[in-house]
């Protein structure tokens, strides 16, 4: 783990010093996060978990590395690689379309071991409220996956920071949940919702702390607790990282 986090934040190092000395229009931003549990979609994926990531942006290209560290033995990392690309259509609407790469390297015992899928969605900004909504499609799993939120940011000027909120619900319809396990496709679909509430607190011109609070809710889905067919599931847990950027 401490190999992985040391190249990341080596790449990271790098490609923002060759952003700011050559190449302008090229933006690095490197995270690196502490999560008490990794909940994705709604569904718990692992306890106590380091998250560090790097980005690369230009124009409206932008392409990472995402990763989960488990800190808890007999939990599997996870490693996403993307690649997506934003167009403003205007001030308040933008259009975005991502491919992402999902890797769990020491899966086993007919647990998925890779996966990939395709996203569009669309984000609309009006009177500081920002509404979106994403559909996906995981191909190793015939997945289809429904996302919509509504952000919305408060100012909280005595820290000089904000609150940045986030609500949110989805549903996940899979063909077959478990590519990788012997014997006929298991279906599986769930649906599930949940709160983000965020204070960003902007410790330089490159670098800022985060802190967040996340409360999510699924019906039906499988997790790393619970076997599938669970009638309902709630994780709560908190996150602090330092975001920096070149």
């Amino acid at each position: 783990m401490k190999n992985l986090i040391y190249g990341i934040a080596a790449l990271a190092a790098a490609s923002g010093l060759r952003a700011q000395t050559s190449i302008p229009d090229i933006s690095v931003t490197s995270d690196f996060t502490y999560a008490s549990e990794y909940v994705f979609r709604g569904v718990k994926q692992a306890g106590n978990s380091f998250q560090p990531s790097v980005e690369i942006t230009s124009g409206g290209f932008n392409a990472g590395l995402w990763t989960n560290e488990a800190v808890t033995k007999h939990e599997n990392n996870e490693v996403d690689v993307y690649a997506g690309y934003d167009y403003k259509v205007n001030s308040a609407l933008k259009l975005e379309g991502v491919v992402t790469s999902y890797n769990y390297f020491e899966a086993g015992g007919g647990q998925t071991q890779d996966t990939w899928e395709v996203g569009v969605g669309a984000t609309y900004t009006v009177s500081g409220f920002s509404p979106s909504l994403y559909l996906y499609h995981d191909f190793r799993r015939q997945a289809d996956i429904a996302v919509a939120a509504v952000g919305y940011s408060i100012p909280l000027e005595a820290i000089g920071a904000s609150l940045d909120t986030n609500i949110y619900g989805g549903s996940v319809s899979a063909r077959d949940a478990l590519p990788d396990a012997a014997g006929p496709d298991l279906k599986n679909a769930y649906t599930y919702y949940g709160l983000d509430l965020t204070i960003p607190y902007k410790l330089s011109k490159n670098a800022t702390f985060s802190l967040g609070g996340h409360y999510a809710v699924n019906r039906n889905a499988a997790g790393i607790d619970t076997p599938l067919g669970i009638v309902s599931n709630r994780s709560t847990w908190f996150t602090a990282g330092v975001s920096i950027g070149f």
